[in-house]
């Protein structure tokens, strides 16, 4: 592709991505003029207030942004795999660390103890781990916790009462534990680009991974669930490429972790699609079966004590329909999800889509896409996808491979990232 069309073509993307956002907002403007009740969205499509605020803690991203420029690429495209692996999983940890520090609202680091270890007080008040279980799904249903927990399975809270007993616990550690997944996401989906697609691409596409608008939003559960879920899928992709002892010892602790995962989030099915894209692709079938048995039996152990993931879904369906979602409808997210999503991901991604040509990344990339589209059209993700979706943005965002010259496109990133936390009061 000449200079003149590549030129031509990103601005054409990057008009288009800026359109989209602004549409979506016209859009929203009419509907909360119209709307029946409260949708809890003051910063329409996004969760929060718009409030401008420029002050001394925008100085973390920015400094840290510039570093991550001026550092990584070369880094990424130099030192060996490992280091490299190492430290872009680093710097976007430390960009993501830098991002809540610019937030201005008193709630962001307490937003864990808010929804979950905040209330772990619940498991010992049902007379431990066994009754807390069994009788989790009545308390979904009468709406008796907090609207994250209604949303999820059990699994983060009975992870922090476990905690809490050897003496873990506090806002030190649960933000750790944040971050912790934040690393975990980065590494696994850098892990998935290099076994799928190769090294090279891979190195051109870390940097992205550490820089983008979504780090913004990274100071919640999902990154938890992110981080567990995508090393699930790469211990199982991992497998599909190995024989042996080694390929027995990735599936089964790739089944494992999704059984945990699930048992975090019911969204975590989804990532499923990458993963059987890949293993179908490769024809490892004995992967797939063995890796979801594993799974499974994570998932029904829990019957021994009386819940029951399935029941647990069907309830969160029924609170999610009766809360805010019902207000906020169907068809209007439809679109706004998606541009909520492209706004997370940032302009350089929406270009770095329209010039990836290479089939290998193309399955790891699209098969997510096709995930976070069956999510917007299950009507589950009514707005909040900024934070809900953040599990699939890191496969997505190895679509930065396709793009030359990353020094600029990771400015744009950083731009946009800036802008937002100027711009925007959210309290995760």
């Amino acid at each position: 592709m000449t200079g003149r069309r590549a030129a031509l073509q990103a601005a054409s993307v990057l008009t288009a991505w800026a359109l989209l956002l602004a549409l979506v907002w016209i859009l929203g403007q009419e509907k909360l003029a119209n709307a029946t009740g409260n949708l809890q969205l003051g910063a329409m499509p996004l969760y929060g207030s718009w409030e401008w605020h420029v002050d001394a803690g925008l100085l973390a991203p920015i400094a840290m942004g510039a570093l991550i420029i001026a550092f990584l690429p070369p880094i990424c495209a130099r030192w060996r795999w490992r280091y490299a692996l190492f430290a872009t999983t680093l710097a976007g940890t430390a960009f993501s660390l830098a991002a809540a520090v610019a937030h201005s609202h008193p709630l962001t680091w307490i937003d864990l103890d808010n929804h979950y270890a905040g209330h772990t007080d619940l498991v010992d008040e049902a007379g431990g781990f066994g009754p807390f279980l069994e009788g989790y799904t009545a308390v979904q249903l009468a709406g008796d916790v907090p609207v994250h927990m209604q949303s999820h399975p059990p699994g983060l809270v009975l992870f922090f009462w476990a905690a809490e007993q050897v003496g873990l616990d506090g806002l030190v550690f649960q933000n750790t534990v944040v971050k912790l997944g934040v690393a975990a996401a980065i590494a696994a989906a850098l892990t998935i680009g290099r076994d799928v697609a190769g090294e090279r691409p891979t190195r051109r596409a870390a940097p992205f991974l550490a820089l983008a608008p979504a780090a913004f939003w990274q100071n919640n559960a999902d990154l938890v669930f992110a981080g567990v879920t995508l090393a699930a899928v790469a211990c199982l992709v991992l497998a599909t490429s190995r024989s042996g002892g080694r390929a027995a010892l990735l599936t089964a602790a790739g089944g494992l972790l999704a059984g945990a995962a699930l048992m975090l989030s019911f969204s975590a099915a989804l990532l499923a699609v990458p993963l059987v894209a890949v293993a179908v692709g490769r024809r490892r079938w004995g992967v797939l079966l063995g890796g979801g048995a594993l799974a499974a039996a994570v998932v029904l152990l829990p019957l021994a004590w009386g819940y029951w993931w399935l029941e647990g879904l069907q309830a969160t369906r029924v609170r999610y329909y009766a809360g805010v979602a019902a207000l906020r409808g169907y068809w209007y997210f439809l679109l706004a999800n998606l541009a909520v999503f492209a706004l997370a991901l940032g302009p350089a991604t929406a270009v770095a889509l329209s010039r990836l040509r290479d089939r290998r990344m193309w399955l790891v990339v699209g098969s997510c896409l096709a995930a976070v589209a069956a999510a917007d059209l299950s009507g589950m993700s009514s707005s909040e996808v900024e934070r809900i979706w953040q599990p699939f943005m890191p496969l997505v965002l190895l679509a930065g491979c396709a793009l030359t010259r990353p020094r600029a496109w990771l400015a744009l990133q950083l731009a946009v990232a800036v802008v937002i936390a100027a711009a925007l009061r959210v309290q995760w």
